[in-house]
């Protein structure tokens, strides 16, 4: 039996909880594995992994000072006698390490789900100094960096060594990306006409998710045609300056801003158009959650998103920050049902074949038995 603890922040909602929970769920299917789970603050990731039956703590990581949180996970690691730890953020990775090593844990995994994002000012600052910690933690103790797109790969083989790095593509749980409700159904809630077309985007409100771009694609598409509407999922900093936005532009009553939801299947389920403007991605969760869906999809060509797409195959891909070429791209889907109806089902496929929870979670598992087995100390 190889017992596993995995320590991640549990304050957030977003893709890297959505696809540790997705992994989680594979790995404790495998009789060879006992998986246990810190979470570095309460929320709904720490919900969810209950839900599953999986053993949960939760330090309260706002409230705790670092020395303290520093000791209570190494007692924790120590009384556990795990034999691996497995990290997925800068500073669960910063302390795991630390508590790794004082209480004699063999193997540590970092899974990297993204590079780091474009900060300005102070924030670019905190970044800088935890991106420092996180690499000197990485050189130090860490055995293997999962990458979780080619990108992200080559990135850190150049920075630590390829026989460091293994590429494990996200993966989403199929059979629980579901509709409750029928299309019809969530439009009529939204107040959606039937004879409208709905084109939508699902994301944190923060500048690298590009909903500027969305709001002036839709300025342009509105031009042509007045049976669109827009929806935007999510929340963030940006929501006042988006709102003025779409007013600057004249759009201000075709799109609605619908915060954060739990019912995203039934939204995105609802949606003619699946769309994302990102600046900077990994393996985004909410793509091969949309695919699955089968949804039509325009997306940037950025980070590892055409690993997912082939343009024209899957969907269609566009250059970052250029909302005429994404509004060229929902025109050709508006225009050509076909097109989008072949799309779609060929981005299912392509989920079903490559992107699976279940043939992520082998993978991992597979990596654990390596490092577990066969391999010295990290």
């Amino acid at each position: 039996m190889i017992k596993v603890c995995h320590v991640t922040m549990g304050d957030l909602w977003a893709g890297a909880e959505v696809q540790l929970l997705a992994l989680v769920d594979a790995l404790v299917k495998r009789p060879d594995l006992e998986c246990s789970i810190v979470l570095l603050n309460e929320g709904r990731l720490a919900s969810e992994l209950r839900a599953l039956g999986v053993s949960v703590t939760v330090f309260p990581e706002t409230k705790w000072h670092p020395g303290r949180l520093l000791r209570e996970l190494t007692a924790y690691c120590r009384a556990g006698k795990f034999d691996l730890l497995h990290t997925h953020k800068y500073k669960d990775t910063i302390l795991g390490t630390i508590a790794a090593a004082r209480c004699g844990i063999r193997h540590v995994v970092r899974t990297v789900h993204g590079l780091t994002e474009p900060f300005r000012g102070v924030q670019s600052f905190r970044m800088g100094l935890y991106e420092l910690c996180d690499s000197l933690a990485i050189r130090l103790k860490v055995g293997r960096l999962i990458a979780v797109s080619s990108q992200i790969e080559q990135v850190l083989s150049r920075r630590y060594g390829p026989e460091k790095v293994v590429q494990i593509h996200n993966g989403v749980q199929i059979g629980r990306i579901q509709r409750i409700r029928m299309p019809q159904e969530t439009r009529q809630l939204l107040g959606i006409d039937p004879a409208h077309r709905l084109i939508g985007t699902v994301g944190r409100l923060t500048a690298v998710k590009g909903h500027e771009h969305f709001l002036e694609a839709a300025q342009r598409l509105l031009r042509d045609r007045r049976d669109l509407r827009f929806v935007i999922v999510g929340d963030g900093p940006l929501l006042d300056h988006l709102q003025d936005q779409a007013r600057q532009l004249g759009v201000a009553d075709y799109v609605t801003f619908l915060g954060h939801r739990d019912d995203t299947y039934d939204l995105i389920g609802a949606m003619d158009l699946f769309v994302l403007p990102s600046l900077h991605e990994g393996i985004p969760m909410v793509l091969l959650e949309a695919l699955t869906l089968a949804r039509p999809v325009v997306a940037s060509r950025v980070g590892g998103i055409p690993e997912v797409i082939t343009d024209s195959i899957q969907g269609l891909l566009i250059p970052t920050a250029d909302p005429t070429a994404l509004a060229e791209a929902c025109r050709r889907f508006l225009d050509d049902e076909r097109l989008a109806e072949r799309c779609g089902r060929a981005g299912l496929l392509r989920v079903q074949e490559d992107f699976s929870a279940e043939s992520m979670g082998e993978k991992v598992a597979a990596l654990y038995r390596e490092l577990v087995r066969r391999t010295p100390a990290g």
